[in-house]
């Protein structure tokens, strides 16, 4: 089973698919599971499309922890 990329899109202003979606790769940002949980583990910046501020910081401690 083939499951479409989900990302988000600059010019929808929300979560996309390429069937969800009629703009292109160009406009969407996407970040995988992996990529944001390494983000968090190193202190870098998440786009905010991809959490709540508060959500982030707590993620981020809980993955500091982890290292």
């Amino acid at each position: 089973m083939w499951v479409s990329k989900l990302g988000n899109c600059n010019k929808c202003f929300g979560m996309a698919t390429g069937k969800t979606c009629p703009h292109g790769d160009a406009d969407r940002i996407h970040i995988s599971g992996t990529q944001q949980r390494a983000m968090l583990a190193e202190g870098a910046p998440v786009p905010r499309e991809f959490g709540r501020p508060e959500v982030i910081e707590i993620l981020r401690a809980y993955y500091a922890g982890l290292g």
